[in-house]
């Protein structure tokens, strides 16, 4: 509000304060009440309360508060505080304040006090742009996406990057698997890399937080990085986002363009997640407390051949067939692994307030949540403690502790080569066998596998155990140095740790029949231990610029950043257990392995942000100066900058509210793995009983460096109908250069493999989000929005001839980059035009067409009902379950279409790779208010709300495999969409109750 405003506001307010004082004046008597005549004072109460920026959780100074029907009202004070003389009996005031969404409230004929929040108007919300700066989102000439904590938390979810699915346009998360406690994989706009990280930044309370996916070691037992895919992502690993708590998120922004995430430089290409964290309330303490209770139950099974005769059981299964089959008797194994109903729990504390200058914000939560194989399931705790403090009006301190422990049960689950595996072994077992286990708790021998493993069994004894306890600190400073009408000069500085221990027990005991079939060795025992340490530290200075001329406004902003990352994880794997110890040091033969990586990036960047022409006009540009130890050369400086404006045009109409253009152009980079730059070395070789040094025979070039991308972004963004409608539509064009390649070299260089930088892919795209509200009454209120997105990638150049990443080659489907062709192509061999086999050609495309979502919020009352709905259409997935029981004979229609699928594969691989299309119920949520005059009645209550919610209860696809978003080989660039043998998918349903105090 500009002074003159001020000053036109309290004139009115005087005017309206006598013109009350007039009236009360002129009221006659009690005595002699008149029909007509104004309410007397006798007839009136106080009420007092404060209005608060919901978001912030700030007042709201200057927030007009009339009493509904008339023109008498107040405005608040500076710190939102209000007192207003109403009339007896229930009554509806009215908040108005700029910026703000209009709200009323109804204050009961009982009630003194209230407390108000009003929500920012969509286009005042506050969206990064800078390392230590923000815009209006009006201002912002990048697309930005915001999701607020009540949109993450209407249905519970076991992880951040869960809650997120359907949210976000131009996000593509995707489940790896059912199994509790997360593994999640984020890809924003497309695939940007081939060989480097494909995961994006993710940044909590300014601290740089580690989201590695550290293997089990589980594939020790499995085989499975042995074959035609030797990797141990195969290992169904969770990445470490999932620890963070969801409750104690007050808003994230997804910053998806190069032109946005330019600003974090060489580890921005895949996008950056700005999360931060709940802070302290102003007031008194308000206590909070949540309980859910929900349960897990099995979404989907595949089913099985059902044998009609004894021919049939032994044409099939062969002659040992007959030993086990009765007509008329089948078992579901399916059901029997998968049956465990146990409830799980949820339980959220939390604490907020300002004590003088101190505000403060502490939450705790337990929970756990039971897994549907026996044996699995996700345990976490978590503590968090946010300190705001004042020192005078000029220095501000803030931190943010968060401790967090949990341990997930994982299962056997995913490809191996052993038939170990769960949906492994269950494509070769029929369903006539009787694997449960007998009165005395043993398990027979499965008749059907050379190794005689049993799904029950191992789900029963095996143990894959994942142990994390972690520690996340940020802390900020900031001195306001110089302030003026004109000026402001501040210093701002930061520093953020975030450490954890991963500690992975797993055993095979010696009970287990495929133990010692799989090795020879009866018993396993594996014990793994990493530990993760990223450091953050920077210093920077912001100086603001504001004349009184009104003719623009500019943010100067500069600084230093120094960031430091480091693993160290060691695996012992301890085999021939003696006397079936489970001790690492009880086995016969012990191996022990050992990774260790350090990473140092230092920074500098300027950044200046103009706002010219009334505040229409909105002028970015920042440069970042890079130099990473992961780069062939360590002290090579590497800039990244960015420019973006945007056009905004005001009330251009009744309708048009609000009516902006924006164009921008960044670029961001992507560096070389850990360990690319060097000559890598074993050292566990002997040669003639002598300790020797053998090289895998790959080197880096000498000018290795990151990947280059550059994306120019065009969009649109309107508000309408009085912000009733907003829409925002946005097309862009990213390139990715200086890829990360391999090539071979000549024999005679030592090497067979150089690692290089060399050739281009494009990605286009565009996404669109509109938000209704159509319905916005006294009791009714319904929010809609729809996101839409779609990309198409392609491999412009390439310098290396056309070659296959991941898959199971081209006779099961491999995915191939080659020039001209989509980077996320399926290839495989397909019969030639004359009959014979055959051609390898494109059989699919792991890109979806388009993704979709809609989520909706109906409220009346006290009643909410929220539902969304994910769509996505088109994308293709390599079955290779379906194929397993193909093989073997014992799919579900095999005898209708399952023998013909493997008589044609054998020179069609397409007859595998299906249609991944879905629509899935992603999350209901129905809410109730109970009201205050009943909330009160426990002692100590000032609010209480019931809650029931259900997340992923319905999935509309004709994908025949357990779940059409299942990757099996966990969060890679290229190969995704691979089904094999995964943990099979869940529903929840959830009731909770949250209590304010």
């Amino acid at each position: 509000m500009t002074l003159k405003q001020a000053l036109i506001s309290g004139c009115a307010l005087a005017l309206l304060s006598v013109e009350a004082q007039a009236q009360d004046t002129a009221a006659p008597q009690p005595a002699a009440p008149q029909p007509a005549a104004p309410v007397a004072p006798a007839n009136t109460r106080k009420v007092s309360g404060k209005v608060l920026d919901a978001l912030t959780n700030d007042g709201l100074p200057l927030t007009r508060v009339i009493i509904k029907g008339t023109t008498k009202g107040v405005e608040t004070e500076l710190d939102g505080s209000f007192s207003l003389d109403i009339p007896m009996g229930p009554v509806t005031l009215l908040f108005s304040s700029q910026d703000h969404k209009d709200r009323e409230v109804t204050v009961g004929a009982n009630r003194d006090t209230v407390t108000v929040s009003l929500d920012a108007t969509f286009v005042e919300e506050m969206v990064v742009v800078g390392r230590a700066s923000e815009l209006a989102r009006k201002h912002a000439a990048n697309s930005v996406a915001s999701v607020k904590a009540e949109d993450l938390n209407r249905a519970p979810a076991s992880t951040v990057d869960q809650a997120l699915q359907g949210k976000v346009a131009g996000a593509n998360i995707q489940s790896n698997s059912g199994a509790p406690g997360g593994g999640m994989q984020l890809r924003m706009r497309g695939v940007s890399t081939i060989n480097g990280s494909s995961a994006p930044l993710y940044v909590v309370d300014g601290v740089i937080i580690s989201d590695v996916a550290i293997a089990s070691g589980v594939f020790e037992v499995t085989g499975s990085v042995s074959g035609s895919n030797p990797s141990a992502t195969q290992d169904n690993q969770v990445n470490r986002i999932a620890d963070l708590n969801p409750n104690d998120i007050e808003s994230i922004e997804i910053l998806k363009g190069a032109s946005a995430a330019a600003i974090y430089g060489s580890k921005a290409t895949n996008g950056v997640v700005i999360i931060t964290t709940k802070r302290g309330k102003s007031g008194a303490p308000q206590f909070a407390l949540t309980q859910r209770v929900g349960a897990y139950t099995l979404a989907n099974k595949l089913g099985s051949r059902r044998i009609e005769t004894m021919e049939e059981a032994t044409e099939v299964f062969g002659a040992k067939a007959a030993d086990y089959f009765r007509p008329g008797v089948a078992y579901d194994h399916e059901e029997q692994l998968a049956s465990n109903r146990k409830l799980s729990y949820e339980t959220l504390a939390s604490v907020s307030g300002t004590s003088g200058d101190t505000r403060y914000f502490a939450s705790a939560m337990v929970k756990d949540d039971e897994g549907i194989i026996t044996n699995t399931g996700y345990e976490k705790q978590s503590f968090r403690l946010n300190l705001g403090q004042k020192f005078g009006s000029d220095v501000e301190v803030n931190t943010a502790t968060t401790f967090i422990h949990s341990l997930g049960a994982r299962g056997l689950t995913n490809n191996d080569n052993n038939n170990v595996s769960y949906h492994m072994v269950l494509p070769s077992t029929p369903n006539f066998v009787d694997l449960r286990a007998s009165s005395d708790g043993s398990y027979p021998v499965n008749p059907f596998l050379p190794n005689g493993s049993n799904p029950l069994q191992t789900a029963a004894l095996m143990r894959n155990e994942e142990d994390v306890w972690r520690l996340m600190g940020a802390a900020d400073a900031t001195w306001n140095a110089y302030k003026s009408d004109t000026q402001n000069l501040k210093f701002k500085a930061n520093l953020g740790v975030d450490r954890f221990q991963q500690k992975n027990e797993l055993l095979f005991p010696n009970e287990l029949h495929f133990e010692p079939v799989d090795d020879g060795k009866a018993g396993t025992s594996l014990f793994a231990t990493s530990e993760v340490l990223n450091l953050n530290t920077s210093v920077n200075v912001i100086h603001s610029y504001k004349p009184t001329s009104g003719v623009l406004s500019a943010n100067t902003s500069a600084g230093f950043q120094f960031e430091q990352r480091s693993l160290d994880s060691t695996y012992i794997t301890s085999r021939d257990l003696t006397a079936g110890q489970p001790n690492v040091d009880s086995g016969t033969q012990v191996g022990v392995r050992q990774n260790r990586q350090l990473v140092r990036d230092r920074s500098m960047f300027l950044q200046e942000e103009m706002l010219l022409m009334d505040e229409r006009l909105t002028l970015v540009g920042s440069v970042l100066a890079e130099q990473s130890s992961n780069n062939s050369n360590s002290a090579q400086v590497f800039l990244y900058p960015k420019i973006a404006t945007a056009y905004r045009i005001p009330n251009l109409h009744p309708a048009v509210n609000e009516l902006k253009f924006r164009l921008a152009y960044g670029e961001t980079g992507n560096q070389p793995q850990y360990g690319m730059r060097y000559n890598a070395w074993s050292a566990s070789n002997n040669i003639g009983g002598n300790s020797g040094i053998i090289g895998t025979g790959v080197a880096a070039a000498a000018d290795l460096r990151p990947e280059r991308q550059g994306e120019i972004e065009a969009g649109v963004d309107a508000l309408l109908f009085n912000g009733n409608a907003v829409v925002e539509l946005t097309a862009y064009q990213r390139t990715i250069n200086d890829m990360l390649l391999q090539r071979a070299v000549a024999p005679s260089t030592g090497y067979t493999t150089e690692i290089f930088n060399g050739g281009e892919l494009q990605n286009r795209g565009v996404e669109a989000m509109l938000q209704l509200t159509p319905v916005k009454t006294e009791k009714w209120e319904w929010v809609s929005n729809t996101t839409f997105a779609l990309n198409r990638s392609t491999v412009t150049h390439m310098p290396v001839p056309a070659f296959n990443v991941g898959g199971f080659g081209t006779s099961l489907g491999a995915f191939r980059i080659e020039e001209g062709a989509s980077a996320t192509q399926i290839v495989g061999r397909v019969p030639r035009a004359d009959g014979t086999c055959c051609d390898v050609k494109k059989i699919g495309d792991t890109e979806p067409d388009f993704r979709m979502a809609f989520a909706n919020t109906v409220k009346y009352g006290d009643f909410s009902l929220s539902f969304l709905l994910d769509w996505q259409q088109g994308s293709d997935i390599i079955n290779l379950t379906r194929f397993l029981y193909d093989a073997s004979a014992n799919t579900r229609d095999y005898e209708a279409n399952g023998a013909k699928r493997q008589l044609d594969w054998k020179t069609n691989a397409a007859v595998y790779v299906e249609d991944a299309s879905f629509l899935k119920v992603r999350e209901i949520s129905f809410t109730y208010n109970l009201p205050e005059s009943y909330a009160t009645r426990i002692p100590g209550v000032k609010s209480a709300r019931l809650t029931v919610s259900g997340r992923n209860l319905f999935t509309f696809t004709n994908y025949s495999g357990l779940d059409p978003e299942v990757s099996n080989f966990g969060n890679q660039a290229i190969a995704r969409n691979i089904d094999v043998a995964p943990f099979p998918p869940s529903r929840s349903f959830w009731t909770s109750i949250d209590l304010g105090f």
